[in-house]
């Protein structure tokens, strides 16, 4: 059971971060003994990890890390760690789940948010003092808390405070940390603050600024689907136009990314388009 709790967005459901409950965290595999099985079952090159804690403000970057020392920081329960499996979604004892959390976001938004065109799959082990520095995504997000405690932020993408047109621009135009997005403590005020325990979760639609903490000795673990939905298109043409174009940024959207459809339409059939979604693959139910 996965649900959206888009009751007071009725209006507008899939715009806004949103509280999410679920009972997958019931599971054996987020067990000790189930964990150990999952770790040893993903592929070398999906786990990463970073400097566990950082400030909100700070840009961070993950580095590949070998299986052992996966194995080490997850049972030495005295260290901080921040730990990510990444492109997991093919994973045969973690597909079940991303069905399901596929299924649930396209049953339960609009096409524009919850149409799961391209997705990949992450796990996210943390523990003691360990956090996410702000930053947004491309693709849209489905979380679930299934093991410990994550203090989480999330913002309105749709505030010009928090997300500029020039933060776009930069974004989409090939920075994954756009020097004009930055984060200050006032914000926190403006936040979906939630401090996640297992069964609960949060929907975020593209470009939503978050961050997140860990605060406790226990393990805690996050599964996450990320997908590129017809709202992450949308942005992006419409915000690649604008950088191209600055002087036509009048133009309503749906005509820029018109015009943005049918130019890459064309070079696609050219063959000078290298693929948009490195990470991001088909769904397949």
């Amino acid at each position: 059971m996965i649900q959206l709790q888009t009751q007071h967005q009725a209006s507008h459901p899939g715009k806004e971060p949103t509280v999410v409950k679920h009972d997958c965290h019931l599971s054996f595999l987020f067990s000790d003994d189930g964990l150990d099985t999952l770790f040893n079952s993903v592929a070398d090159e999906s786990i990463k990890a970073k400097t566990a804690y950082q400030q909100y403000s700070e840009i961070f970057n993950t580095e590949r890390i070998s299986r052992q020392a996966l194995m080490e920081l997850v049972k030495a329960k005295d260290k901080d760690c921040w730990i990510a499996l990444h492109e997991i979604e093919s994973n045969a004892l973690l597909k079940p789940l991303f069905m399901s959390m596929a299924a649930t976001l396209i049953s339960s938004l609009p096409r524009m948010y919850g149409d799961v065109r391209f997705c990949t799959g992450s796990l996210f082990i943390s523990r003691g003092k360990a956090s996410t520095p702000y930053h947004l995504d491309y693709g849209s997000n489905l979380l679930l808390q299934l093991r410990g405690n994550k203090r989480f932020l999330a913002f309105s993408p749709n505030d010009p405070e928090l997300v500029s047109k020039q933060s776009l621009r930069e974004f989409f135009g090939g920075h994954p940390n756009p020097p004009s997005l930055k984060y200050d403590d006032s914000f926190d005020q403006k936040a979906l603050a939630l401090d996640l325990e297992p069964g609960q979760g949060i929907y975020m639609p593209s470009t939503t600024p978050h961050c997140t903490e860990t605060r406790t000795r226990d393990l805690s673990v996050t599964v996450s689907l990320s997908f590129v939905s017809p709202l992450a298109e949308r942005l992006r043409r419409s915000s690649l136009f604008d950088a191209r174009f600055p002087s036509l940024h009048f133009i309503p959207s749906h005509l820029k990314c018109g015009v943005l459809a049918v130019y890459e339409g064309i070079k696609a059939a050219r063959g000078d388009i290298p693929p948009r979604h490195k990470s991001f693959r088909p769904l397949l139910l």
